[in-house]
């Protein structure tokens, strides 16, 4: 205990020492360091604000909902206010990643997104929104993609949902660095609790649930003619699920009828077009929508014209769109059940019972990829430290060398060359000891005392 008191005693007088040299120098000399403007920023902090089916009724979650299709848009406008950061979008959930100086400024910088992104007040929705930094945010992400977050737990297409958000982020330049490494890593845990764990086996999809409550409503899947309206993944996965279902027939219908023409072969499948919705309900006996639409497209009206040719017999909706492409309304006309995805929840908790040891593993896997990932960032922040006080030293160390050669004339080569090596010599064994002890420490108020006592972040 003793010899360790000393050596850190040493530790620290050597630090101030080099310390008072650097700040002799640069008052004497003007020196300031080309490093300065490299190395001074402040430590970043993983920063995420959201929403989701646990904070936000479907209404609500809506009118934060981002698709495919305005996700470039949205990536701009999130670049104009924090800079960088990836955008998780899902029909249950918007989230909003990005890296800031302090979790006040990542927030409010999130919540300038909101705002302008869309026209609304931030304390419209404050309520439903939840923020968490660092190794929470980490963790959250890491939940997300494991599929632990769900609405349906397990479920594995969130999977794919944060791969495909991680990939547009990339694409126009907002998640390089440290935003690789943890979606990176979030792909990897995702992985991990679907290869190593049994959550993912035979687990309710939302293309399952959709089977599942359409037996509710009709009874029986098999032999029904089904209407699917638009060709995203969420169609596909449905279409799927309810042509193993036993579906008689399936017919896709789709704004542009050659976009539909792939997902028709794979499902055996006609295509049919928008204009004449009203036909295609009243033939059908299931429909399922899922478009990115920002506004109805199956108003009560179209429905309550559809069903008049239907002699009584029951029309399923499900409603997988958010924001939701059937009219509430819909809901009163006779003979027609409509279902959102707040109607999975009866489902999904059945489904969270069964998977509860599953999920206990899983949780695991991410406490431990949550480890990792801090040990990363620890080191991350050590490492340009280091290489920080390096290069302030070595450039001191260059300046004051020419300078003083300069003033010795008649210097031979070989004695210039002497005092270069004896001087590089000297500064490396004058901060071999505080770096060597700041890798060793690998602690994050360690590495901040150093930035301050060697003015890196000035």
């Amino acid at each position: 205990m003793r010899r360790r008191r000393r050596g850190r005693r040493r530790w620290t007088r050597s630090c101030w020492s080099w310390f008072g040299r650097v700040r002799a120098v640069r008052r004497d000399s003007g020196c300031v360091p080309r490093c300065s403007r490299t190395w001074s920023r402040r430590p970043m902090r993983v920063v995420m604000t959201g929403l989701s089916h646990h904070t936000a009724p479907l209404e609500m979650r809506e009118r934060l909902s981002i698709t495919s299709e305005t996700l470039p848009e949205a990536l701009g406008t999130l670049q104009r206010h924090a800079g960088h950061g990836v955008i998780v979008g899902t029909c249950n959930r918007t989230e909003v990643y990005t890296l800031a100086p302090s979790l006040e400024r990542g927030q409010h910088a999130i919540e300038r997104f909101i705002e302008e992104q869309f026209d609304l007040e931030v304390e419209a929705v404050r309520k439903h929104l939840y923020t968490l930094e660092q190794s929470e945010a980490v963790a959250h992400l890491f939940r997300v993609a494991s599929g632990l977050d769900s609405q349906i737990l397990g479920e594995s297409e969130v999977l794919g949902q944060v791969r495909d958000a991680f990939s547009a982020a990339r694409k126009v330049g907002g998640s390089g660095g440290v935003m690789a490494h943890l979606f990176h890593s979030a792909l990897r845990t995702g992985k991990r609790a679907r290869t190593e764990t049994a959550i993912g086996r035979n687990a309710l999809s939302l293309s399952r649930a959709c089977v599942a409550l359409a037996r509710r409503a009709i009874g029986t899947t098999e032999g029904k003619r089904v209407l699917i309206i638009g060709v995203g993944e969420a169609s596909r996965l449905a279409g799927l699920a309810l042509r193993d279902a036993g579906a008689a027939s399936i017919v896709i219908a789709n704004r542009t009828p050659a976009n539909a023409a792939e997902l028709a072969r794979e499902l055996d499948a006609e295509v049919a077009p928008l204009d004449n919705l009203a036909s295609l309900l009243t033939q059908a006996d299931l429909a399922v929508t899922a478009t990115a639409a920002p506004d109805f497209i199956l108003p009560a009206s179209l429905i309550d014209e559809a069903t008049a040719g239907r002699n009584g017999a029951p029309l399923a909706i499900m409603d997988m769109a958010v924001p939701r492409d059937v009219d509430p309304a819909a809901a009163a006309v006779p003979g027609v059940h409509v279902y959102t995805l707040d109607d999975v929840e009866s489902l999904a908790e059945a489904n969270r019972q069964q998977r509860e040891s599953e999920a206990r593993q899983v949780e695991a896997i991410v406490a431990e990829e949550t480890a990792k990932f801090r040990q990363w960032w620890k080191a991350r922040g050590v490492t340009p430290t280091i290489a920080a006080i390096r290069h302030d030293a070595e450039e001191i160390r260059a300046a004051e060398v020419a300078r003083t050669v300069e003033r010795m004339d008649g210097l031979s080569e070989d004695d210039a060359r002497r005092i270069e090596q004896m001087t590089k010599a000297l500064v490396k064994k004058l901060l071999h000891q505080p770096t060597a002890h700041l890798r060793e420490r690998n602690d994050e108020s360690v590495t901040q005392f150093a930035r301050q006592l060697f003015g890196l972040d000035e």
